[in-house]
């Protein structure tokens, strides 16, 4: 009788045990799957982080109102530049361009014409995933100067366009740059991403 009360104590007590590990078992699966996307999880949150501080910093009047149209200006003058440099007479007033040769025509530097936001997206992207400074640095500076060369390249052919086929400057504008724009910014940040984090020999590993 004294054996098969121990028996029955001993059944009892690994049912009493093993009864938490069933109720904790929902719990360590979200943590393994968080531990398994951590990486992905952060590389999110902070990407939305520093999208949402960009569009903050956008409401301050002194770069809503300053800052940004200064920008804006440079890109006409250096449009500007570049077109009198084949013979177009292009001249500026604030973010307009205006020409007469090849023939009288005119365009406003708008916000959103100024590559941006596209150009903050790949920043943001860059400075989110998880690489080393030795890797970021050089990433956000090559990539944003490529991003406003490109942007420079847009501005001249959009004002060829309204000189050339009118018809198609907002198509042009609308519907081909923009969506090339944000596409050209995730190209260049893949290509990043894949170049930070490709094999290295010893002693060459991200920081």
């Amino acid at each position: 009788m004294a054996g098969h009360q121990k028996h029955s104590k001993t059944r009892s007590s690994t049912r009493e045990a093993a009864a938490p590990v069933g109720r904790n078992r929902p719990r360590g699966s979200v943590g393994t799957w968080y531990r398994a996307k951590r990486p992905v999880v952060l590389f999110v949150l902070l990407f939305a982080l520093l999208m949402g501080v960009f569009y903050a910093v956008t409401w301050i009047p002194a770069v809503g109102e300053r800052m940004l149209p200064g920008y804006m200006r440079l890109n006409a003058a250096a449009a500007a530049a570049v077109m009198n440099a084949f013979g177009a007479e292009a001249r500026t007033n604030d973010t307009q361009i205006s020409a007469v040769n090849p023939r009288p025509f005119s365009v406003d530097i708008r916000q959103g014409c100024d590559a941006v936001e596209p150009t903050v997206l790949f920043v943001s992207a860059v400075l989110a995933f998880p690489a080393g400074l030795k890797f970021k640095v050089p990433g956000v500076l090559i990539g944003s100067l490529t991003l406003a060369l490109i942007n420079l390249i847009r501005i001249i052919s959009l004002f060829y366009t309204g000189v050339y086929f009118p018809r198609a400057f907002e198509i042009m504008h609308v519907d081909v740059w923009q969506p090339i724009f944000i596409l050209l910014s995730l190209a260049f940040w893949v290509f990043w991403a894949w170049w930070a984090t490709k094999p290295r020999p010893s002693g060459a590993d991200a920081a």
